[in-house]
């Protein structure tokens, strides 16, 4: 199959999804799928002039300024604003949950992204990728149906950044929901095609075994 096509003939039927909690309707989570659903039908154009800022942070580019000043969108409302100890702070963490996920502990990693998430103001674009981060080392760590939540907030939250919906389409194949993967990783490809080069993945995002296996069997419609 062409990476990011239809799903071919003979793969496995979409499951069931599984509600967040017992608590939540079945409404509900119908109505958050459709959104997912319906994000792969908004035009390339819109999606690409959205907000250019949004893109993910490549693990290799770990530089405390280079962070500050290219990768990571600042609020309008804080922009002109001196740094604080505290936001300064946020950024060390960040930047340290990174150096983690590259050494391969995801368990650390994963406090550290929580802390920061706990600390940094929501709006901020650290705690977007933090939150991002956390889902994805949560993943890692054995809670999957968990983390998929937290993907798919961020996916309806901050439409645009590619890790998000190539992590998103990986995980829902993984969980059996074809349909919500393919739709989800025809919008990663409109913003990154990079992200079907497994090697290149794993080179500069260092996911995790559970994460990056999710991703070839996508891959590889297995």
């Amino acid at each position: 199959r062409m990476v990011g096509g239809a799903v071919g003939q003979g793969t496995r039927s979409c499951l069931a999804p599984t509600s967040r909690s017992a608590a939540v309707s079945a409404k509900s989570f119908q109505g958050r799928r459709t959104v997912l659903l319906a994000l792969s039908f908004v035009p390339s154009q819109l999606l690409a002039n959205r907000n250019p800022a949004r893109a993910s942070i490549p693990l290799k580019n770990n530089n405390l300024a280079g962070v500050r000043n290219r990768d990571l969108p600042v609020p309008s409302r804080e922009k002109g604003l001196p740094g604080s100890t505290s936001s300064e702070g946020a950024l060390e963490s960040f930047l340290e949950a990174r150096a983690l996920v590259a050494s391969g502990d995801y368990a650390a990693a994963f406090e550290k992204y929580d802390a920061v998430v706990n600390t940094a103001p929501g709006s901020s674009g650290i705690a977007e990728y933090s939150r991002l981060g956390r889902a994805i080392t949560r993943y890692e760590v054995g809670d999957k149906r968990r983390a998929v939540i937290e993907i798919e907030y961020e996916v309806l939250n901050t439409v645009g950044i590619p890790e998000a919906h190539a992590a998103l389409a990986s995980a829902s194949w993984a969980s059996g929901k074809a349909s919500l993967a393919e739709t989800q990783w025809e919008v990663a490809m409109e913003f990154d095609k990079r992200f079907s080069d497994v090697a290149w993945v794993k080179k500069n995002y260092h996911w995790g075994p559970e994460l990056m296996g999710a991703l070839e069997s996508f891959l590889n419609l297995s």
